[in-house]
């Protein structure tokens, strides 16, 4: 008995290791991320995925070179995160529920604003890709994206 059993895994786990390259293999891209303008933020509006992020704007306090940004959580534990371009600017988890930066207008109006979390397996995804950030969010403001449902 244990000898069948022994070839019957030998011959299997190549099989399910074949199976599992192949479909992963013909697995679609991954998700772009979906455009969106910073007008639902504002208004607080359910995203494609379900999302609801709610910015606020607070002028002043900071330098008109420099726009600052916070992400709070509010709700929600899985990992968020707030990048512009390849700069990662805050990012929230779990008991670490706010992250604030700053950041120059140089390095916003080259790269825009992109806004990530944690799909399946914990996998880290751009989600949104504020269109109209450049246009509607200035130096010398404070952001505060507070996402309240993932």
């Amino acid at each position: 008995m244990r000898a069948s059993v022994k070839r019957f895994s030998a011959l299997v786990l190549p099989a399910v290791m074949l199976a599992a390259v192949q479909v992963a293999a013909t697995a679609p891209a991954a998700q772009a991320a979906v455009g969106i303008r910073f007008s639902q933020l504002l208004n607080g509006e359910r995203l494609s995925d379900g999302d609801m992020i709610q910015v606020t704007d607070l002028p002043g306090g900071v330098d008109s070179g420099v726009i600052k940004i916070q992400l709070k959580l509010a709700g929600v534990s899985w990992w968020k995160g707030i990048q512009s371009g390849p700069i990662v600017l805050c990012q929230a988890q779990d008991n670490q529920t706010s992250s604030a930066a700053q950041f120059s207008v140089s390095d916003f109006r080259a790269n825009g604003l992109q806004l990530w979390k944690a799909k399946t397996f914990g996998v880290h995804t751009q989600m949104y890709n504020i269109v109209d950030a450049t246009q509607q969010m200035s130096g010398g403001h404070s952001y505060v994206f507070v996402w309240e449902k993932d």
